[in-house]
């Protein structure tokens, strides 16, 4: 009998791995948001020195060296105004590779962790739904403990057309 109730549990706790992937989720204000963690080289803290590039919008912080490759960071935060940004030991710059194959820091308030997520049930985000434009976003999920998980179209945040002037 026993086995017939340990079956059970593992049954409903079996995923469908065809339809999830993996995601690194982290914090613009108070909203939690992911980004697909195929896209993420590397997660760093907020650099001290961050070379300043001239006539450039506020957000572009700037450029790195980062193993002898040039990165710039944008701080997102900044971009979509999702609070006031606050520079501490939490703020860290996650080094996104875009599909062109550049490398992007962009800065946010934490990285949280990673979560494999069932994208079959990404429902759309409304203009409403986010401080972040919903072109910039692929959907979102709802979490076990209810909580709402925007996913980010990193590629559209970062796409060359946005650092220009």
């Amino acid at each position: 009998m026993e086995n017939n109730s340990t079956t059970n549990v593992e049954e409903k706790e079996i995923i469908d791995y065809a339809n999830t992937n993996e995601y690194m989720t982290f914090e613009l204000g108070a909203m939690k948001y992911a980004i697909e963690l195929p896209k993420i080289r590397e997660i760093l803290t907020y650099p001290d020195i961050i070379t300043p590039l001239p006539n450039t919008e506020d957000w572009v912080k700037g450029l790195i060296n980062l193993r002898g490759e040039v990165v710039p960071i944008l701080d997102i935060r900044i971009k979509f105004n999702t609070g006031k940004p606050v520079y501490n030991s939490n703020t860290a710059v996650i080094a996104v590779i875009t599909k062109d194959k550049r490398m992007i820091g962009i800065v946010v308030d934490k990285v949280d962790d990673v979560q494999r997520l069932d994208t079959s049930a990404l429902a759309p985000v409304s203009d409403m739904g986010s401080a972040i434009p919903s072109k910039y976003l692929k959907g979102f999920v709802r979490l076990q403990n209810n909580q709402m998980l925007v996913i980010m179209d990193i590629e559209a945040v970062v796409h060359k057309d946005e650092l220009k002037d």
